[in-house]
């Protein structure tokens, strides 16, 4: 037998449904906003993969002739390195690659520590006006051990070969000179040769610098994990910045330019900011 409520049990029952009702539209409601929220983020983070997919696509057909050949593929094996940092490393190079620990002042002199060498500045050749010198921030003695492990560390990981043929002009460290423009600390060799030699890449690597700003003339750094490789006096560059470039490759013609008074190419190795006597690593 239905129990007959009265008006104030009537009204607190009415009450009930009404707050049961609303709760339930409430809940449906932050159920649906929840969704929709998640069906965006999904949607975002499904684009950003798209994107990402794509630029990898583009950088690999515009680079396909050296990234499928088996020389690139072969050197993967040896360069034992954390490919998330090396990808990292190379998008920062290609978006700002001024940024280099050893270009910030390439249109200023190059002070070698005065702890270490004293007062003395770079050339490109026994006739040649000063190079863009950069400071060194080594002690002597630590220098010399340095490049020993420097260059056996070099030899273990890289086969080098000889940017071009030619004759050594100026060799690597201190040299004296009755022109006071060439006295100091040698950071690298002049190879003497015709002017319109090919100059060859002497390793795999990402361009990291085209200028022909200052006194190396028109010049470009080959970069490797912390290797770079420094090619001065140009006539002509084929390269660009943020392309990849294997061993071999011809990358730019022997010239004059900059602070030269003869055909020659200036070439440097530095592991970080150490220089290292490239007649260590090549056989020229």
């Amino acid at each position: 037998m239905e129990k007959i409520l009265n008006e104030d049990e009537k009204i607190r029952r009415a009450e009930e449904i009404y707050f049961r009702r609303n709760n339930q539209n409430s809940l449906l409601v932050d159920k649906k906003s929840q969704k929709v929220k998640s069906s965006m983020k999904d949607k975002i983070i499904l684009e950003f993969i798209l994107m990402v997919n794509i630029a990898i696509i583009v950088f690999c057909v515009q680079n396909k002739d050296y990234i499928f050949s088996d020389e690139f593929l072969s050197k993967i094996n040896e360069y034992n390195v954390n490919i998330s940092s090396s990808i990292v490393s190379f998008i920062e190079k290609i978006v700002n690659p001024s940024k280099e620990s050893l270009d910030s002042n390439e249109n200023s002199n190059e002070l070698i520590n005065n702890e270490t060498l004293g007062n003395v500045v770079e050339e490109t050749a026994e006739e040649t006006p000063n190079e863009n010198p950069e400071i060194v921030n080594s002690e002597a003695s630590s220098s010399i051990s340095e490049m020993d492990m420097d260059v056996e560390n070099l030899k273990n990981a890289y086969s080098l070969i000889n940017p071009i043929e030619g004759t050594i002009t100026s060799r690597f460290g201190l040299r004296e000179s009755e022109n006071k423009n060439v006295e100091g600390f040698h950071t690298g060799i002049d190879i003497a040769t015709e002017k319109g030699t090919y100059i060859k890449s002497s390793f795999d690597g990402i361009v990291t610098l085209v200028s022909n700003e200052g006194d190396y003339g028109k010049h470009l750094k080959i970069r490797c994990n912390n290797i770079t490789m420094l090619y001065a006096h140009c006539q002509n560059i084929f390269v660009k910045e943020g392309q990849i470039v294997g061993k071999g490759q011809e990358i730019a013609t022997v010239g004059s330019t900059g602070n030269s008074t003869g055909p020659h190419l200036h070439f440097e190795i530095r592991v970080d900011d150490r220089f290292v006597d490239p007649l260590r690593l090549l056989k020229i």
